[in-house]
């Protein structure tokens, strides 16, 4: 079987590698310059810095299983991820931050995030540090956030180790990637199907499949041309997905510090410092922030330095050295246009759509991850899953 893969981010290159080690004939085509799409490590400051998704949690079995049979070493980050201390807005303590929001998770509320902060009885301080941590984790505002994301890990609250790939999360499509044959460069453009057979064209080229796997964020796909179209379900739940909009900023500090995590509650972004590979605090600080206003209120689009001068204000005891700052932009992304997809209240992930094969053709993505969506681990099973759909059968571990 010949199967053509449309995308080199971590879902496409899992379902590529998957099926080529059960023997299927495998081609992948990818738009940009590298593979990993929006994961992409970069060295920074003597040190590698993550300008894409970065955190392993330790329920990532499939991440965690990839990266030791890929010969990959997972490392203790210490960035206590979920416990980010609130600052610049009225005082709230971490302690009656994580307390409030076990609180509010176990009543299992619907509706939205915003609705369910507004309908508690939890201190006005401590619903907006709440309410900041969870809109920076999905990128996207709490008034059309599904209060179903407080049972998500990305926005987990409390004390948890996290962990990175040594040398990079990058590390992993690479690894993925060595015994395939990848052609960079080749965004697909248009695709045309039957229920026998696939042929993909772009700018110069021209592949021919029995089967494909679309694996790019659903704002790609609909950029694809499909002869025949998607029917009109399917292309309605791609449609629907809604992406949350983020930037990062690294900025080097001339001390290192040790594991940090301070919630920067009015601008909506969270700063971390962290520790390498080696077990030593890395040289550089990162800066996450999270949804389109937070952006806007930053002045990102016009560069980092207002987002520098908010750092320092912020957090004091850092030495920045702000001359060398690193900042990175999704929203501008031209193969993601995001970060990555959100649980929106107004327009739902239609999961169950959004994975149904259409003839030969197979998805996957973050986006069709369920409750693993928005994470690494859910783009690597995505593409487990799409392998499965294609061959109706398992694939090697």
């Amino acid at each position: 079987m010949r199967v053509a893969i449309v995308g080199a981010g971590l879902a496409g290159l899992a379902a590529a590698d998957a099926l080529a080690r059960a023997g299927a004939e495998v081609v992948v085509l990818e738009a940009r310059d590298r593979v990993g799409g929006r994961v992409w490590s970069r060295p920074f400051a003597g040190g590698v810095a993550e300008r894409g998704a970065e955190f392993v949690f330790a329920s990532d079995e499939i991440l965690h299983a990839t990266a030791e049979r890929l010969g990959l070493r997972l490392f203790q980050k210490g960035t206590p991820y979920g416990a980010r201390e609130p600052r610049g807005a009225e005082p709230a303590s971490l302690a009656e931050v994580e307390a409030a929001a076990a609180e509010l998770r176990s009543l299992a509320p619907r509706g939205s995030i915003a609705d369910a902060l507004a309908g508690s009885t939890i201190a006005p301080a401590v619903r907006e540090a709440i309410q900041a941590r969870i809109e920076i984790s999905s990128a996207h505002p709490a008034d059309d956030l599904d209060a179903s994301v407080l049972a998500e890990t990305g926005a987990g609250f409390g004390s948890f180790d996290t962990f990175g790939v040594e040398g990079g999360n990058s590390g992993l499509a690479r690894g993925l990637a060595t015994r395939l044959a990848v052609h960079l460069d080749s965004p697909v453009e248009t695709v045309v199907w039957d229920d026998q057979s696939v042929r993909l064209r772009g700018t110069g080229f021209e592949a021919d499949a029995d089967r494909a796997v679309l694996a790019v964020p659903a704002r790609a796909v609909e950029r694809i041309h499909f002869e025949p179209l998607l029917p009109p379900a399917k292309a309605a739940a791609l449609a629907a997905v809604r992406y949350g909009q983020a930037a990062k900023l690294h900025v080097p500090l001339r001390a290192p510090a040790e594991p940090s995590a301070v919630l920067a509650v009015p601008d909506r972004y969270w700063s971390y410092t962290q520790l390498g590979p080696d077990g030593l605090p890395t040289g550089f600080a990162g800066t996450f922030a999270g949804t389109e206003a937070a952006l806007e209120r930053l002045q990102v689009g016009e560069g980092p330095e207002r987002w520098i001068a908010r750092l320092a204000a912020l957090r004091p005891e850092l030495d920045l050295e702000p001359g060398e700052a690193m900042l990175t932009t999704w929203s501008d992304d031209p193969w993601s246009l995001g970060a990555y997809s959100a649980p929106s209240l107004s327009s739902p992930l239609q999961t169950d759509e959004l994975v149904r094969p259409v003839g030969p053709l197979a998805f996957a993505g973050e986006h069709t991850a369920g409750e693993w969506h928005g994470l690494m681990e859910g783009a690597l099973r995505s593409g487990l899953r799409a392998a499965v759909d294609l061959t109706g059968g398992p694939t090697p571990p």
